[in-house]
Formats: structure tokens, C-alpha cells, sequence
């Protein structure tokens, strides 16, 4: 036959059921169900561990978007956003932040003054509540400050729902020259107010009043006397009723006390009382005195982060000691000045800093000495993520919270100085300063891990140097007026 010859090929139809394909054996069935089920399980435990993470990370960045000091995100594109007239600027540092905006006594252009809240962002005017009205003499003075003030009644936790503002119609016109012209006040007032629309709660007549404190319920006012003495009380809020009165030390012959004035701050329901350079009392809300330092060389500081007061007193030798006060603690005396943080995330607990010739960490219930470094701040320190980070005149360092080792040391420009510091929670920013003059200066982040430069770029227009002030990012130049920053 040959190869291209055709044949017929009969094809059978399947003769019978075809024999069924074997199946896996059954163990190998089963493992393979138990792989796919390990893998899906596996798969659905790491999705539920990142959403778990997810949302720690989200509330972490929400805890630290809240802590006091701390502003909004800064990057290398930071403008300003903002310019205050002096007015808006007296405003900003009454401190008082309440949803996004800054709330204090403003003078406006008429004379007239109100309370109001300005937006952070773009520094328009929220809500304005008018308490005092238009004067001519007083819309001539190039100073725009307010001659009271504004402080927020300290609520349980979040933000003041409401202030109370002293507000005085008497005011020192400035010239060109100086000092032209004293207006006594015809006219003081206490006003409480709401902070969420500036309505007010009440108003209460103050005779005499020229400073303010104020605590749950209470204001604290000082009225100076003829005699020198100045008479504190603790008044109801919303009626007047004088509640207690305390009368502070005259100050000495010798007259070492800076400033006659007494002065009066409220500070985790305490109330401090205190003639500077001469004597500094604490007292509790009904008036009994907790704390006296001894007469001749006494001050105070107000640690709002850790929310305490510290008395500052200086021995005979020159030496100074700072006596911690917090409500329910028993007080601690270390020796040196405590230098506040201005931002503090909790992560090392009871740490509390002395500066002097250099920097000691203490332990806040024993006053024990856990280390010391031979750095020297000279602006400001914070503590994030288990680290100390300052300023200091050699640059920027990071020490080790619970030891305080050296982490790392930033790098500025040969002939500057880092100034004041400030975060925004993923980064460490500071003016890198010429000394005494010179170029323009320039914003410097920092990593806060190790210290690399992240960004540097100039300080916009007219700008030398950059504070936190709640949450606001602010330059300031030469002129002395600020910037909002973002």
C-alpha cells in the first residue's frame, strides 16, 4: 500500500460509560480546603490588623493634632496666610482657641471695643460682640491693645465654653513722643461670655479693677488701693457676689520687687497671687492660702502644658530653687529654674526640666535627679515620642527622654542660631538665625528621628524668626509684627 493512499477508517462510538477520572485522596482533598481557608483567614486577619492599625494611627495623629503647642502640618511650601493689624495681634496672644478661631478683646479702628473671634486660617471675623462703644480719644492712640483682656473659664476637658473679659474704658494714648495722655477708667466691667457665638452670660460691674483670673464659677479680681495695697477677691461669675477677699504682702522698703502691680493667674484650679520679684502666693479656690514664698525675691511661672504653677525663689547666695504646685500633689523643690515644655505627648511620664549652666531631668512625684546633660537650652523644649528635642546655641538636640543621652544634633549655618521650636507632630521646624543681623533668615525642618535636614527654605518676606502660639504657626520681623504661617 502506498503512503498517500486512502483508506476507510471505521470510528467506533464510545463502546460503554466512560470510567470516571480518579479523585484526589481524601487527606490531600481535606489539606488543600485547609490551606485555602488558612489563606483567606490569613488574609482577612492582616486586613483586620491594618484597619486596627489604621484607626491607632488615625487617633494617635488626632491626639497629637490636639496636644497644646502643636500646629497644623508645615511643608516646605509654607506661605503667610495671614498679616494681624496690632489689634488682631492682641487678640492672639489672650490665647484663647476654641474651634478653629482665636477669641480675645479687640479695639477697633473707632475706639470701640468688642469681643470677637477671628479664624485661624484666614483671620476673618467669626463673630464680633460690641461691649464697648465708639471713642474718639481713644481711635487717635496708635496703641491698639486693649486696656483689659480676655481668659477662658477652664472647663472639665476639651475646649472653654465661655470667657470672661475685663473691660475697661480708661487707656494710655501713645504719641510719636511717648506717653501723651492717662485716661482713668470711668467704666469696669466683667463680662462672661459664650464661646461659641460671643453672646453674653452676664456683666458685672468692677470699680477699680485692673487684673483677672479666672476658675469654674469664679473671677478673681485685684483692685489697687491708696495705700499701695492692692485687694484680691473671689467674685461669683454670673452674680458678683464677693465669695472671699485676701489681702497680699505690701512689698518691701527696699523696693526690690520689679513691678508694684499684683498679678493673678489661674492654673489647674488654683489661684496664684503674686507681686513680682517680691512675693508669689497660691491659693485655693475659697480663698485659704496653700502656698507663701518668703518675702524678697519671689516670682512665678505658669506651666501650661503640665497645667501646674511653679514659685521661683532666690536664695541669699544667688542660687535659684522652683517649688512645683499642683492641686492634690505634695509640692516638689528642685534647685534651678523648670524650664516648661511647650509641647509634652505624655511619652515620658513625670519628667520635669531645670536649665541653668545645663539641663537635669527630675522625676516629678520624688524630685529625684534621673540625668543630666551639659547642653544649654535657650528658648524652648519638647517632648515627643520618648525624646527631649531643643533649642540651643550650638543647634538643635535630641535627647533621650529617660536617659538623656544625645539622639542627635541638627546642623544650622555657620554664625546662626536656632530659634524657637516648634512641631507639627511629623516634623521638628525652626528659624535657622542670623546673629545679630545679617541675611535673610531661613525655616529649617528636622526629622525627628535622626536629626537629617528634611527642607530648608527662607523665611517669606520681612520675616526673621517663628513661635507656636496654641496652634498657630507665627513669623514675626524686625517691625515686630507677626505673620499666621501655614
Amino acid at each position: 500500500m502506498s503512503r498517500g493512499a486512502m483508506q476507510d477508517v471505521e470510528l467506533d462510538e464510545v463502546a460503554g460509560p466512560s470510567a470516571p477520572a480518579p479523585e484526589p485522596p481524601a487527606a490531600r482533598t481535606g489539606a488543600w480546603r485547609w490551606v485555602a481557608g488558612a489563606v483567606v483567614a490569613g488574609v482577612a486577619v492582616l486586613a483586620g490588623t491594618q484597619v486596627v492599625l489604621d484607626v491607632r494611627e488615625r487617633a494617635a495623629s488626632a491626639r497629637l493634632a490636639a496636644t497644646p503647642g502643636v500646629v497644623r502640618a508645615i511643608g516646605a511650601d509654607v506661605t503667610v496666610l495671614w498679616r494681624p493689624d496690632p489689634a488682631a495681634t492682641s487678640v492672639l496672644m489672650q490665647g484663647i482657641e476654641v474651634g478653629g478661631a482665636v477669641l480675645g478683646l479687640s479695639v477697633d479702628d473707632d475706639g470701640s471695643q468688642s469681643f470677637v473671634a477671628l479664624d485661624q486660617r484666614t483671620g476673618e471675623r467669626r463673630f464680633s460682640t460690641l461691649l464697648v462703644g465708639a471713642d474718639p480719644a481713644r481711635a487717635r492712640s496708635l496703641d491698639r491693645s486693649a486696656a483689659g483682656t480676655c481668659v477662658p473659664v477652664p472647663a472639665d476637658e476639651g475646649e472653654p465654653r465661655q470667657a470672661a473679659c475685663l473691660v475697661s474704658d480708661g487707656f494710655v494714648q501713645y504719641g510719636d513722643e511717648g506717653v501723651e495722655t492717662r485716661k482713668p477708667a470711668t467704666s469696669t466691667r466683667v463680662v462672661l461670655l459664650d464661646t461659641a457665638d460671643g453672646h453674653v452670660v452676664a456683666d458685672l460691674s468692677a470699680p477699680g479693677v485692673t487684673t483677672l483670673a479666672a476658675l469654674p464659677g469664679l473671677a478673681v479680681v485685684g483692685v489697687p488701693g491708696r495705700d499701695g495695697r492692692t485687694e484680691v477677691t473671689g467674685r461669683d461669675l454670673r452674680t458678683g457676689d464677693v465669695r472671699w477677699r485676701f489681702d497680699p504682702p505690701l512689698a518691701g522698703a527696699d523696693r526690690r520687687a520689679f513691678a508694684g502691680e499684683v498679678r493673678l493667674f489661674a492654673v489647674d484650679g488654683l489661684v496664684g497671687v503674686t507681686i513680682p520679684g517680691w512675693t508669689a502666693t497660691v491659693l485655693s479656690p475659697s480663698g485659704q492660702v496653700l502656698r507663701v514664698s518668703r518675702p524678697g525675691n519671689a516670682d512665678h511661672v505658669v506651666d501650661a502644658v503640665a497645667g501646674r504653677a511653679v514659685l521661683l525663689y532666690s536664695s541669699g547666695s544667688g542660687g535659684l530653687w522652683s517649688t512645683l504646685v499642683e492641686r492634690g500633689r505634695a509640692d516638689v523643690e528642685l534647685p534651678g529654674e523648670v524650664l516648661p515644655f511647650t509641647v509634652d505627648d505624655g511619652s515620658v511620664p513625670g519628667l520635669v526640666l531645670t536649665s541653668g549652666g545645663n539641663v537635669r531631668g527630675w522625676d516629678r512625684s520624688t524630685g529625684d535627679a534621673r540625668w543630666k546633660s551639659d547642653v544649654v537650652a535657650s528658648v524652648n523644649a519638647l517632648v515627643l515620642r520618648g525624646r527631649v528635642y531643643l533649642s540651643t546655641q550650638a543647634g538643635v538636640v535630641a535627647l533621650d527622654g529617660r536617659s538623656g543621652d544625645v539622639v542627635w544634633r541638627g546642623v544650622t549655618a555657620e554664625g546662626n542660631v536656632p530659634g524657637f521650636l516648634v512641631t507639627d507632630g511629623e516634623l521638628l521646624v525652626a528659624a535657622d538665625q542670623p546673629v545679630g543681623g545679617g541675611p535673610r533668615s531661613e525655616l529649617v525642618a528636622y526629622a525627628l528621628d535622626d536629626g537629617r535636614t528634611v527642607w530648608r527654605v527662607p523665611l517669606p518676606d520681612g520675616l526673621r524668626s517663628s513661635v507656636a502660639v496654641g496652634h498657630l504657626f507665627l513669623g514675626w520681623g524686625d517691625d515686630g509684627r507677626l505673620a499666621v504661617l501655614g
